[in-house]
């Protein structure tokens, strides 16, 4: 293996140095793509989409998980269903672990945290985004640990080429939802600036679930000659309510979804964020081609959350007030080259974060003075890749790319035996913690043009993710005591081959896939403590394409057959919870005047099992559900007026759910919004000099 490591990785250092790099002068004002992945250049990457700005302004969605449900292979799964609060994304089936799976960047940027906390996508706007890159199978060579069911990188819009222009939204609908959008672009000379603004009001579908949010982003650029200097910055303030779940228990006659499906078991739980982050930088360009980016970055996340005991008087109430500081430094070198006197491009570079959480674990916000345990944990993460396409021969293109990362990890807790809630006989400070791994990933792909329209590809990775914060602190139940219970890292081999598509109107993908994991991180129910698994192995088929029945009229749609499974031990053969074996969209959208869209959107998902339910005997699934969409816009005077109506006939659906270990026929379940409804009213001011 590690033979094997050493050729890849060798191989794309090389074809890095041998490339020749001649400085010469460069004016034009050049924007930085902020991504890692050409989209002119995504031969051999396997089953690749991009998501443009066009597109979302088609679609029905209103959030990003909404938005990339649609696609094939990736799943989302939302508690509330409030603007995408405490929402998941999962590419290819992962189930409860999808968010240390899935790998979320923005502008090329990590947001996955070394935390459990999943990614909020309702703190970046749709309004906002320039396009989105979705990569199955891959990411890890270029991004990093997690990418093991695939990479999403959301590129947000940059200043505009010339002048000055602004645009605004304003939206209102039931639930009592409110929401503004408000964006400005200058550009003149050599210095450009573009500054974004974003709010969200919402009582949400469920008591206990109100949302408010607001969120603020900057891109400044300054370009001279060959160089560009840019300064992004992003600030976020949410205030959320938490409703909980909706208990169902046959044996005591309670069915909470029926009987009272918007109300709360929590009315005192709460969860609130604010943050920041500030990403300086500059470019060089070649005038063959060559650009080398040096950026830096830093990051802030303050939560504060409560999760109250109602049944022993506060006794067992759970308070986290919890830091994370997150710098990073990301230098990079994408340059086109020749090797073996054939065409190519290589993109090399060092990752390296250094992340620090701290966590106060009290009893109560009132008690927050003396935590129970207080968590110091730094991890610090080293990397570096690189990453070529090869066009071998006029229609065979071949990728190579190789990453070899470092994660050093310390852990302290601070336990008080004094502090409030300490006297719990099973609470104790777990001891000092460090740990070393070193893990690489690898990605070949191969790809051949048959026709202009028509190809085949084969794509093979190498992927790992390692164990978070959360996943380290635990109970141990065979001691009784905290401690921080060392995992290995997880390992996939990935295997695509697929085929596009395109004649005329029509455009099509067909791709199929296998993973085999080892050491996949999981929950243990039964023991109440994080494990390595037994191998488990995912496959499936991916289907996607759109028709233009006529210039007015295009069809789009996806399917998807998903299978996860445990490979051997106690649940050999058995499905992973929370995965869907089908789910399907389809959407039309009808151009009925230059000034008139309409769209309609219905989407499926199939029944999977609930969380907890790894021996698939629990008697009951999360049913299947669907949902039809509708949104109709209308320009008028430069106004674009739209009307959103989602899940138009009120399926009362969930999609996440957990079965009780102990106790046949209980769960507890999460409704989902029955109808909801938005108007929009929002005007483009265009570019003035």
């Amino acid at each position: 293996m590690k033979t094997r490591f050493t050729f890849f990785l060798t191989a794309a250092l090389v074809v890095t140095v041998t490339s020749a790099f001649a400085e010469t002068e460069q004016s034009e004002n050049i924007l930085v793509t902020a991504t890692r992945l050409d989209p002119d250049n995504s031969k051999a990457r396997g089953n690749t989409t991009i998501i443009t700005a066009a597109d979302i302004e088609n679609s029905t969605a209103r959030t990003l998980p909404e938005l990339l449900s649609r696609e094939a292979g990736v799943l989302t799964r939302s508690l509330f269903g409030n603007n995408a609060t405490a929402a998941s994304v999962d590419i290819r089936g992962f189930g409860a672990t999808a968010t240390q799976n899935t790998l979320i960047l923005l502008d090329g940027r990590r947001l996955n945290d070394v935390d459990l906390s999943s990614v909020d996508f309702s703190v970046i706007p749709l309004q906002s985004i320039e396009r989105i890159e979705i990569t199955r199978n891959s990411g890890a060579v270029l991004y990093g640990d997690g990418a093991v069911g695939g990479a999403i990188n959301i590129i947000t819009r940059q200043p505009e080429m010339a002048g000055t222009s602004a645009f605004i939204k304003a939206g209102a609908g039931n639930l009592d939802t409110q929401q503004l959008d408000a964006q400005i672009s200058h550009n003149t000379g050599p210095l450009s600036v573009f500054l974004g603004a974003h709010g969200v009001s919402s009582d949400g579908y469920r008591d206990n679930n109100k949302l408010d949010q607001k969120s603020l982003n900057t891109d400044i650029r300054y370009t001279h000659n060959n160089n560009q200097f840019f300064l992004k910055s992003r600030w976020f303030d949410q205030d959320m309510d938490l409703p909980g779940e909706r208990n169902v228990n046959p044996g005591l006659g309670i069915n909470q979804l029926r009987s009272n499906r918007k109300g709360t078991n929590t009315p005192r739980d709460y969860a609130d964020q604010d943050g920041y982050s500030i990403n300086p930088g500059v470019t060089h360009y070649w005038d063959n081609g060559t650009e080398a980016v040096i950026d830096f970055g830093y990051r802030k996340k303050n939560q504060k959350s409560l999760f109250d005991d109602y049944d022993f008087g506060g006794l067992f109430a759970n308070y986290l007030d919890t830091d994370l500081d997150t710098w990073s430094f990301t230098p990079r070198v994408i340059t086109p080259h020749q090797v073996f006197d054939r065409p190519a491009q290589t993109t090399a570079g060092i990752d390296y974060y250094d992340s620090d959480y701290d966590s106060d674990r009290s009893l109560n916000k009132s008690t927050d003075n003396q935590p129970i345990h207080r968590l110091h944990i730094d991890q610090k993460s080293t990397a570096v890749y690189a990453d070529t396409t090869i066009a071998t021969t006029p229609d065979i293109t071949v990728n190579l790319g190789a990453r070899l990362q470092w994660v050093k990890l310390d852990a302290k807790d601070k336990f008080d035996p004094d502090a409030p809630g300490a006297g719990d006989a099973f609470e104790s400070g777990a001891p000092d913690y460090d740990d070393s791994e070193r893990v690489h990933m690898l990605e070949a792909g191969i790809e051949k043009q048959f026709t202009p329209g028509t190809a085949a590809y084969m794509k093979w990775t190498r992927s790992a993710r390692v164990t978070t914060v959360d996943e380290l602190f635990e109970f141990d139940p065979s001691s009784f005591t905290r401690v921080f219970s060392p995992l290995d890292p997880q390992i996939s081999n990935g295997f695509d081959i697929g085929t596009h598509y395109r004649v005329d109107r029509a455009a099509f993908t067909i791709n199929a896939y296998y993973m085999r994991l080892k050491d996949e991180i999981h929950f243990n129910p039964v023991t109440f403590e994080n494990v390595n698994l037994d191998p488990t192995r995912r496959y499936g088929l991916e289907l996607s394409g759109n028709y233009d029945i006529s210039d007015r009229l295009r069809l789009q749609g996806s399917y998807t057959y998903m299978r996860s499974k445990f490979r051997e031990g106690p649940f050999s053969g058995k499905n992973v919870p929370l995965v869907p074996e089908n789910t399907a969209s389809l959407a039309g959208t009808w151009k009925q005047s230059p000034a008139t869209n309409l769209t309609v959107a219905a989407n499926f998902v199939d029944n999977k099992y609930f969380d907890n339910d790894q021996s698939n005997t629990f008697a009951e699934k999360i049913p299947s559900y669907y949902t039809i969409d509708a949104k109709i816009s209308h320009r008028y005077r430069g106004f674009r007026m739209t009307a959103e109506v989602n899940n138009i006939f009120e399926e009362k659906a969930y999609d996440y759910g957990v079965s009780s270990t102990f106790s046949p026929g209980v769960y507890n379940a999460y409704p989902l919004p029955e109808r909801t409804i938005l108007f929009t009213v929002s005007k483009d001011f265009g570019n003035w000099h």
